[in-house]
């Protein structure tokens, strides 16, 4: 079982949930630190080469010659693609970094499709407010108040860090038995979830089988009244009637992944059975 605030579940438009353990701050650090020991060590050794080739060629009336001018330049050109070009260039092509790799990182936004350009620019350009007012203390903080442990540069970029190789899938909640017509008569024609009914009414489905009857039907009760309530439509059984508003709400007509559902520890075993 995943702890309660690192799991994540996104649906894709074919139907088929993929649910991902989110990275703590920890691993992300390891990541990045491998990426900091490798981007600025490769500017280290240019400057020493720079270094070494200067005094190689001599100093002319006490100020560096012309080629050690170019390679000053070139240390500062390195150094700035090792603080701004570095992170966003293979995060936009890869979506991970090579110290990501390392450690088994993924960065993707959080529909769970891979990060483009815009995506990798924002989340690293906002690194520096991150590190305010020293050592990541922002980023954090931000991390510890976010589910999905987001940064500053997550939240506003619309991304968060993943391990995909935790990925595992399930398929998505399906209608059984099938509705009947007399119930597809009452039932409204346009069903709209709010994210958290969506996510109490899935967290539910997928559970109600290890319950029993009667807890089954106090759950269902809970959530079932407001709901019938907002639409005007009412059931005997209350999870059939979640099970039926689910159903037109997420399935109907849908011809786009929704965005990503979140769950208080997913009983998975349950997931795989039928609503």
């Amino acid at each position: 079982m995943s702890p309660l605030d690192t799991d994540v579940a996104i649906e894709t438009p074919e139907h088929i949930v993929f649910h991902y353990r989110v990275a703590g701050p920890a691993r992300r650090a390891l990541g990045h630190v491998l990426d900091l020991a490798l981007c600025y060590g490769a500017v280290v050794v240019l400057g020493l080469v720079v270094v070494l080739a200067a005094l190689g060629g001599g100093v002319e009336s006490g100020e560096l010659g012309a080629a050690a001018k170019a390679g000053l330049g070139l240390v500062l050109l390195a150094l700035f693609a090792a603080q701004w070009i570095y992170f966003v260039a293979w995060e936009a092509v890869f979506g991970r970094s090579p110290g990501k790799m390392a450690v088994g990182l993924r960065v993707v936004t959080t529909s769970g499709r891979p990060i483009g350009w815009r995506a990798a620019a924002l989340r690293n350009l906002l690194r520096a407010a991150d590190l305010l007012p020293v050592g990541y203390v922002v980023g954090v903080v931000s991390m510890a108040l976010s589910s999905r442990f987001q940064r500053l540069g997550d939240l506003v970029a619309g991304t968060m860090v993943v391990v995909p190789e935790g990925a595992r899938a399930a398929r998505a909640l399906e209608l059984s038995p099938p509705a009947e017509p007399r119930e597809l008569a009452e039932l409204p024609d346009h069903v709209t979830l709010d994210a958290d009914e969506r996510a109490a009414i899935e967290l539910f489905l997928r559970r109600r089988h290890s319950l029993g009857p009667a807890r089954e039907r106090e759950l269902a009760s809970m959530i079932a009244r407001p709901l019938g309530d907002r639409l005007g439509y009412g059931h005997r059984d209350p999870s059939r009637l979640l099970a039926l508003v689910y159903d037109r709400a997420v399935n109907a007509g849908r011809l786009e992944a929704p965005p990503s559902s979140w769950h208080p520890k997913a009983d998975h075993a349950a997931g795989s059975r039928r609503s």
